[in-house]
């Protein structure tokens, strides 16, 4: 009976005699807002017993080291247990409705010993539809020779959707970027184009001959409402103007749009973003296999194999725009783009697919 508008971690770990604090990450919608917020555990008998609810009850087992706090505005309620003992480990749910048996994730706690690592606290990120997130991965081996994957937990497995040897699911191709790794070992996963099915639990860590390391799980909420402050879309125009973002919600389309030229002819490119917003850096970049190499910037760089042929023709954070000619189009120019812009740790992007046909 779990619903996609319920999520949670699947697995827990404490110390004796230490805490953890669980999130559940909730649709804020008026019948989640106002239901009962329920944290139980499930007996041999596979009844879950409830340990304590927003109902103001409190198992009397239990009672001076768990609490339970509700925050409607933001859909996620918070559960701490303290004072960890062996007896605590097992499966519980953390759920919304009027019995133990409606809306629940279940989760797996494991009680360790005190010398053992502790598990990351989850990370909520959102979103809106057609916009794009940042995801900030955690260090990991610092070699670099480890691979940085991306992948979504299922009822059983973790269905890996990107990786940094190359691989792309085929429904986020021209979406999805992971970005090499910093000095401290820590990469970004960076997505556009959000859909409502993007909604949901995942992992990001290392991988090595030594199994995964530094995983980080991460709930992705897509909002379906307007655009909002840092939002970023792409224009293009060849003989006409064509539209693949609009501020509002409403009027984005339902998939990335495609932008023709004519080998030998030029093309202008047109980014939008929130001029509200505060950027250090707007660049185009061209996404190939998980990567995406920056083709120029406002700072003035330009790839050396595209120069004298492409520039940052304009720029107007006031309307927030900027333009970007490329000009003696060839076939192998091909592909996806994708339109950039840098505010702080965050990185905001759109895709534009381009297709060049022989004169």
């Amino acid at each position: 009976p779990v619903s996609s508008s319920l999520y949670g971690s699947r697995f827990a770990s404490g110390e004796l005699g230490g805490s953890i604090t669980h999130q559940c990450f909730y649709s804020p919608t008026p019948a989640n807002r106002h239901g009962r917020k329920y944290w139980c555990k499930v007996a041999a008998n596979r009844v879950c017993y409830t340990i304590i609810s927003s109902s103001s009850y409190t198992s009397s087992e239990y009672r001076g080291r768990v609490a339970l706090r509700d925050v409607p505005q933001n859909g996620t309620f918070t559960v701490t247990m303290t004072g960890l003992r062996g007896s605590d480990a097992g499966t519980y749910r953390c759920g919304i409705g009027s019995t133990n048996e409606g809306l629940y994730v279940s989760l797996n706690l494991t009680v360790l010993p005190a010398t053992q690592p502790v598990s990351r606290p989850t990370q909520l990120i959102r979103g809106e539809l057609h916009g794009s997130v940042t995801v900030l991965c955690p260090s990991g081996d610092t070699q670099g020779d480890e691979k940085r994957f991306w992948c979504k937990v299922g009822r059983s497995s973790c269905a890996l959707i990107a990786s940094s040897d190359g691989y792309v699911g085929r429904r986020y191709e021209g979406r999805i970027l992971i970005t090499p790794q910093e000095s401290s070992g820590a990469f970004k996963v960076l997505i556009n184009d959000l859909k409502k099915e993007d909604s949901g639990l995942y992992l990001c860590g290392t991988q090595g001959l030594r199994g995964q390391h530094s995983v980080q799980e991460v709930v992705l909420q897509v909002g379906t409402g307007r655009t909002g402050h840092g939002g970023l879309a792409a224009l293009g125009e060849g003989h006409e103007m064509l539209i693949l973002s609009l501020p509002t919600a409403s009027a984005l389309p339902r998939r990335p749009k495609f932008l023709s030229g004519t080998v030998g002819g030029s093309l202008s490119l047109q980014c939008h973003h929130d001029p509200r917003g505060t950027y250090g850096r707007k660049y185009l970049c061209r996404w190939q296999g998980g990567s995406c190499p920056v083709l120029l910037d406002s700072e003035g760089f330009v790839l050396e194999s595209y120069r004298g042929r492409i520039w940052m023709s304009s720029s107007d954070p006031e309307r927030g725009t900027y333009t970007v000619v490329l000009r003696q189009l060839r076939e192998e120019d091909a592909g996806w783009y994708w339109c950039g812009a840098s505010s702080g740790h965050t990185e905001l992007t759109a895709p534009l697919k381009l297709l060049i046909h022989k004169g």
